[in-house]
């Protein structure tokens, strides 16, 4: 396995997404977002994509970690520890006390997020997410 730190191909990306559940995005909307992010980690079984995750924000207050993602096929052998053990090291040199870090988890991932020091935001806060059929 190797450990890269550039964007794969939207197509790679796209695939990766499509084998974790995660869905399909739009091609030309995937190759803007894969140009404007803060850092991004991808392993590699060879040269086949098996695991992704990014951070986008601000570079001062905002950090948001997104798309963390293994290969159903290489699950179950820490490689989301590894992704996120690269994230937080990115973290822990390009932010303060003050920073906002934050993260949808889809369930039962939760479980490794809490690893990395993420805590539930309730009662006192909710995630949220905004509608975008117009309703």
């Amino acid at each position: 396995m190797d450990i890269r730190y550039n964007s794969p191909s939207v197509e790679e990306y796209i695939s990766l997404r499509l084998r974790t559940g995660m869905g399909i995005k739009d091609l030309s909307k995937t190759d803007i977002a894969l140009k404007n992010l803060l850092f991004i980690v991808s392993l590699w079984d060879e040269c086949k994509l098996i695991g992704f995750g990014r951070i986008v924000g601000d570079k001062g207050i905002t950090y948001i970690i997104s798309d963390v993602m293994v290969d159903p096929d290489y699950q179950r052998n820490g490689l989301g520890k590894v992704i996120m053990g690269e994230i937080d090291s990115y973290l822990d040199k390009h932010t303060d006390e003050h920073a906002y870090v934050c993260l949808i988890a889809n369930k039962p991932a939760d479980k490794l997020y809490y690893q990395f020091g993420f805590d539930y935001v309730s009662p006192n806060s909710c995630g949220m997410k905004r509608r975008q059929n117009g309703k």
